[in-house]
């Protein structure tokens, strides 16, 4: 017997009235935002009251310092070495639409409150446009990404500085298709996709300055799975070694290299992975502008109700130097 089937044309009104369900609405559409979770959860979004533009002081010099004995004549002259990267807010809305008919016909009782469902589906938007934007590139109105900040080309200019004529304020950068065949190919008894990023880890570490969060997309985080599935080892956060310098970023189960977490996220470039250190990259929020909602206003020539899910943003970097990307992965 053929299953039995319904014609009825669904909108939001319909689905959220009709029949017996149970009170939830399931999200089959968006992509999950791992990357923008991971900023909220660990700090890397910080919160700015006012202002039209993000400063951000860098110091590229340092001063003379000499040594000396007696009466030695010392050296006064003055070194700047100080300058500032600007940045602007960029700002995203998100509608919630309701009409007059829609509200009344969803007030049966024990269905889902059609404000709540079309609130958290403008929401749902909103990270997910959100957390895409943090891979793209800036274009238009929308706000700088991972692909400004870790550029594949020199010559860039981010914060209203030229990297061209101030070479301390570029990213690291490796074309991997240049001169290697891919992620999973052996030489000798390594793997190149790891032995390149130990030398993009490498370069963008000094010291204790290290990367502490490293994404992907699926298809080279299942790369980097697979080495040490193929061996019988992996290395991944357990639960009782949360506490670390990269504590918050990482999660219970998540992969690791040399300790930082390595994420995937469909948002990523597919043949891109960075290398990142937060102390120095973050996602500044225009306060009062966090995913924040407007209240419902009705326009004069409709009967309808509209609000805004509203989010103010600037993904911003104060030492580009310690980003890096390993892009045209293979």
């Amino acid at each position: 017997m053929v299953a039995a089937t319904t014609s009825e044309t669904w909108d939001a009104a319909w689905t959220l009235t009709m029949r017996a369900h149970r009170k939830r609405l399931t999200d089959n559409i968006s992509d999950s935002y791992p990357t923008l979770g991971r900023f909220r959860k660990a700090g890397v979004m910080e919160v700015e009251t006012g202002g039209k533009e993000i400063q951000e002081d860098l110091m590229y010099g340092l001063g003379s310092s000499e040594w000396f004995d007696g009466f030695d004549v010392l050296s006064t002259n003055a070194v700047d070495g100080i300058t500032a990267a600007f940045y602007q807010f960029r700002y995203n809305a998100t509608s919630v639409v309701i009409s007059d008919t829609e509200d009344a016909e969803s007030r049966k009782a024990g269905s889902t409150k059609l404000i709540t469902a079309k609130s958290k589906q403008a929401m749902t938007k909103s990270f997910d446009t959100v957390n895409s934007a943090i891979f793209g590139s800036q274009s238009g109105k929308s706000m700088l990404g991972l692909q400004d900040i870790c550029a594949e080309s020199t010559g860039t200019t981010l914060g209203g500085i030229s990297q061209s004529t101030n070479t301390w304020w570029d990213n690291k950068r490796e074309d991997f298709n240049a001169s290697y065949t891919s992620f999973l190919t052996k030489s000798g008894d390594q793997y190149e996709g790891t032995l390149r990023m130990g030398a993009m880890w490498n370069e963008c570490s000094e010291g204790n300055d290290k990367p502490d969060l490293i994404l992907a997309s699926f298809t080279h985080y299942g790369n980097y799975e697979a080495i040490f599935e193929g061996t019988g080892m992996t290395r991944f956060v357990e639960s009782g070694k949360r506490a670390g310098p990269n504590f918050g970023l990482g999660a219970e189960g998540d992969v690791t290299f040399r300790g930082a977490p390595v994420i995937a996220d469909r948002d990523c470039t597919t043949d891109n992975m960075y290398f990142l250190n937060t102390k120095y990259l973050k996602l500044k929020v225009q306060g009062g502008k966090n995913f924040a909602k407007t209240p419902f206003r009705e326009p004069s020539n409709q009967l309808a109700r509209v609000a805004f899910v509203v989010f103010g943003a600037q993904l911003v970097t104060n030492n580009r130097r310690r980003q890096g990307v390993l892009y045209d992965l293979a």
